[in-house]
């Protein structure tokens, strides 16, 4: 019961430190905090994404499987501008290696 109400107060604070972030009057943050700012979602998705790609029984390896579909996700978000498309396109990639490596 007291993760639940854990996660309940961190969400409550996210929340609020968000809004209060975008009340901010925008002549209170300079062009380059803007900018800044701008490249948190990308951050935290690294941060996400990283260790499930590269971390295995908490030693870095290497999978050429996610690699290939890294890569490919990358091309394909240049070309199209399309996070959807590009984010199907490399699971399909994953998933169709995956099931030709199963014996």
């Amino acid at each position: 019961m007291n993760l639940f109400w854990l996660f309940v107060l961190m969400s409550i604070a996210t929340y609020f430190s968000r809004r209060a972030f975008m009340r901010l009057p925008s002549h209170w943050m300079s062009p380059r905090l803007k900018s800044g700012l701008s490249y948190i979602p990308i951050g935290i998705f690294a941060a996400l994404i990283f260790p499930a790609l590269f971390v295995q029984n908490q030693s870095l390896v290497f999978q050429p499987i996610f690699f290939v579909a890294g890569i490919a996700c990358l091309i394909v978000m240049l070309l199209s501008k399309n996070a959807f498309l590009s984010f199907g396109v490399s699971m399909a990639i994953v998933v169709i290696a995956s099931l030709q490596l199963l014996p």
